[in-house]
């Protein structure tokens, strides 16, 4: 019986053992990520492993950094203006390590995580590029030129980074956030140009308004002109139609019908009696 105790404890220890031995010497890269090899004996390897299962020597260690697009967002990155005036900015930056240069991050930064290089070297480099752009604009020109300030700080970041392998796909600059008194300048200077914008749209329409009763006035005056230039043309033509012979004829057609007769001495004529 204790041959038989035996015999199931040394089977379990095995099986321990293979185990242990089976996750020391592999090591399994996830998906959208590669795999920097450090050795103990002669430091960073040039190679890096892909996502999948691998088999490697326990006296190796691998730290894996991703390959595809990662999303960062850094809240309330303190920036400021060309006129002085603070800013809390979110934004967002969307990036991925490039897999050639893995074993130089991995030495650059003592093989340091990605969460740990993301939340100190390139939050630094974010914010320092966001200023150095925000700097060059007014508080007012913050707002109203905010997809120009979000490029010019893309294209700055992503130069910056590309160098140490840290390859940028975009980056999202968020709604500006000034102190408050700034805000309420902000807002006034708003409001007046709001209301400068209803006047020129009151003085705009009032024109139209102006400019189509003009419109109007003239066509009915045109139009006005062309009935009389009409009737008169009309009454030219009815004086030079009428002759004196056309006046005799009519005066005898007008005797043959009502049976007019001429007494002489007089200018006056008469009906015959029938």
């Amino acid at each position: 019986m204790s041959k038989l105790v035996a015999g199931l404890v040394a089977g379990v220890v095995i099986f321990v053992m293979l185990i242990v031995g089976w996750f020391s010497f592999t090591a399994t890269i996830n998906q959208g990520h590669a795999g920097v090899v450090y050795s103990r004996s002669h430091g960073v390897e040039d190679h890096t492993l892909s996502q999948g299962l691998h088999f490697v020597n326990p006296m190796k260690r691998i730290t894996e950094y991703p390959v595809s697009t990662e999303t960062i967002n850094y809240d309330s990155l303190s920036l400021a203006t060309k006129d002085g005036k603070p800013l809390s900015v979110n934004m967002t930056v969307e990036y991925y390590n490039n897999v050639d240069k893995l074993p130089y991050i991995y030495n650059k930064f003592k093989g340091q995580k990605p969460k740990a290089i993301e939340d100190s070297w390139l939050k630094a480099r974010m914010n320092e590029s966001a200023l150095e752009v925000t700097s060059k604009y007014t508080i007012l020109e913050v707002f109203q030129k905010r997809e120009e300030i979000r490029t010019e700080i893309f294209k700055k970041f992503k130069a910056d980074v590309k160098p140490h392998g840290f390859e940028v796909e975009n980056v999202v600059f968020g709604t500006p956030h000034p102190d408050k008194n700034t805000q309420k300048a902000i807002q006034a200077v708003v409001d007046a140009q709001q209301d400068v914008e209803k006047i020129r749209i009151q003085v705009q329409k009032a024109k139209l308004e102006a400019e189509k009763k003009k419109v109007e006035a003239e066509g009915t005056a045109k139009a006005q002109i062309e009935q009389a230039r009409g009737e008169a043309e009309a009454n030219r033509l009815v004086q030079q139609s009428i002759t004196p012979e056309l006046l005799k004829k009519m005066e005898m057609e007008a005797r043959m019908k009502h049976g007019w007769v001429e007494i002489q001495g007089a200018n006056t004529l008469v009906e015959a009696k029938k």
